[in-house]
């Protein structure tokens, strides 16, 4: 007999695809009442009765990561990965699109190819106001997961992040060192939670050295080196001397965008991958702890596969601050570019 028909199944049981894909193939984590309910879906449909649970681990973790041509999410992928292959397990990586691969598909995907758990990074847990119902969905089934980054839900399920917040308020303090006053803020769409976070604490660190925040200080582009440069050109139009970034690809941007006004600009990045060391000049900025995320999230996200409720908090790393040479003390006051 064919396969029965997830959709179908999952709608008469009112339980989600992932949870039929996971009775018929006979894996655990699915509650008795809920099992029940598939297979008297199932037999309504004239298919047999699905097999026991069998205790057998596939050792694969599914992780859904929104894009992989930021570095930042590339390198975060690579160190879970080699994490979870120390122990013992394989990564299956989806890369998530709002429009023509959305976060849900990417999970019944992986779901059906019989995971262990998932690992979401740059999804909509990102996001003020984003739909979770996936996420809850996926906590009832019983399917363990992680967040990593951005993290605007209450799920009691680990969560790894890195402090935007603290980050920001490292670089401006090291640009106020330098002498610098007028200071801006280059960053993604403030939907974003970190992007948010980062504006913080920008804020907090202006307003504790006395500085009022330039007007238009903060521009709101793309988190990509177009972006970067297109609203770094508008703050240093503003007279703007040093500004923050919400990602090393904007920083670049930013850099891009003072030597087309033939001038230098202080700035500061945020992620510090690797690249960051050989760009020209090296950039300043705030280097992920990737490793030791990495390292959590590969702990939990197993921890939570076996059943140890150890790692169902939240856990925050701060970033460190890498000062080289896009970052230069203010020799004399500037005056505004036009």
């Amino acid at each position: 007999m064919p396969r029965p028909p997830l959709k179908l199944v999952a709608e008469l049981a009112d339980v989600s695809e992932p949870t039929v894909s996971r009775v018929l193939n006979g894996r655990e984590g699915v509650s008795e009442a809920t099992r029940a309910r598939v297979i008297e879906a199932l037999r309504s449909l004239g298919y047999d009765e699905a097999p026991e649970p069998q205790p057998v681990r596939r050792q694969v973790v599914g992780i859904v990561c929104g894009e992989f041509l930021n570095p930042v999410f590339s390198t975060l992928v690579h160190h879970i990965s080699t994490e979870l292959g120390r122990r013992g397990y394989l990564s299956s990586v989806a890369v998530t699109d709002r429009d023509l691969v959305p976060e849900e598909r990417c999970i019944r995907e992986l779901a059906s190819h019989g995971v262990d758990g998932m690992v979401f990074m740059g999804g909509r847990h990102s996001e003020f106001g984003g739909d979770l119902g996936h996420y809850r969905r996926l906590h009832a089934d019983g399917t363990p997961f992680v967040f990593v980054n951005g993290t605007a839900t209450d799920l009691p399920v680990p969560h790894v992040r890195c402090d935007e917040c603290a980050g920001a308020r490292k670089a401006v303090s090291h640009l106020i060192q330098l002498g610098h006053t007028r200071i801006g803020c280059l960053l993604g769409s403030s939907r974003y939670i970190p992007t948010v976070r980062f504006v913080d604490g920008y804020r907090e660190t202006m307003a504790a050295h006395g500085l009022t925040e330039p007007a238009d200080a903060i521009a709101e582009v793309p988190f990509t080196l177009e972006g970067g440069r297109a609203g770094a050109t508008r703050l240093i139009d503003q007279g703007i001397t040093a500004m923050i970034a919400g990602n090393d690809l904007m920083a670049l941007g930013a850099i891009l965008a003072g030597r087309a006004r033939g001038i230098e600009i202080s700035v500061v990045g945020y992620d510090g991958t690797d690249m960051t060391m050989f760009t020209d000049p090296p950039l300043t900025t705030l280097r992920q702890p990737f490793e030791d995320m990495a390292q959590l999230v590969g702990e939990a996200i197993v921890s939570e596969i076996e059943g140890n409720e150890r790692f169902r908090d939240h856990f925050v790393f701060e970033p460190q601050l890498l000062a080289r040479n896009t970052t230069q003390a203010l020799v004399a006051p500037s005056a505004t570019v036009r």
